[in-house]
């Protein structure tokens, strides 16, 4: 099952992103054992899965408005 952990909360004037590591071991793959981590945002109903973190940050700023 995976596990999310939030990393951090952008707040803007158009409400709040939040940004979660999301971890799931992979195994009946080639890279069985290794985790594998994507970044999802969550700013209200909108929700976003982006493979790093850099681009959960540019998100989460766009849709929070923060600037």
């Amino acid at each position: 099952m995976a596990e999310r952990s939030l990393i951090t909360t952008i707040e803007g004037p158009k409400g709040n992103a939040e940004v979660y590591e999301v971890s799931e071991g992979s195994s009946t793959t080639a890279t069985s054992g290794v985790d594998s981590t994507m970044y999802e945002v969550v700013c209200g109903s909108e929700r976003e899965t982006v493979p790093t973190l850099g681009e959960a940050s540019i998100i989460a700023h766009e849709l929070s408005g923060a600037v």
